[in-house]
């Protein structure tokens, strides 16, 4: 009878302990993390309000390929003015750690694109570990 209940007892202490397992890399795969920094640019140029602002995350791991939007925070600048901050989120189980990824933003005016980043930024998986980035924008000539 107590080999029976000792076997019973394994079985369920078992069944708990892969229930925990599970549980917790549920969690980890939904963590949700966050680079911040600002956008800004040189030329002393007001925007009006309306302008928008996007800021995107990618993995630009592939040369030849696409970059993949990992994430994508669009606002409007409602009268502010340079620098504007940002926190993009994103979810961590997007996040390949061999991969390389790179923060980059626009501002649209009119719904024509104003201002863009022309520089690489990397983030996440770079030897800093880079969450917080000021991007610094140029001017689109039209």
């Amino acid at each position: 009878m107590k080999k029976i209940f000792a076997l019973v007892a394994a079985a369920v202490l078992g069944l708990v302990l892969v229930g925990c397992q599970s549980a917790e890399t549920t969690q980890s795969q939904n963590k949700v993390e966050s680079v911040t920094g600002t956008v800004s640019y040189r030329e002393r140029i007001a925007l009006p309000k309306g302008s928008l602002i996007t800021v995107t995350l990618q993995d630009v791991s592939l040369a030849d390929a696409p970059a993949k939007v990992i994430a994508k925070h669009r606002f409007e600048t409602n009268g502010a003015q340079s620098p504007f901050e940002f926190d993009l989120a994103y979810h961590t189980s997007k996040i390949d750690p061999r991969h390389r990824y790179s923060v980059s933003a626009r501002i649209e005016v009119n719904g024509k694109v104003r201002f863009i980043t022309d520089t690489i930024y990397p983030v996440i998986t770079d030897a800093n570990k880079t969450s917080q980035v000021d991007l610094r924008l140029v001017g689109v000539r039209h």
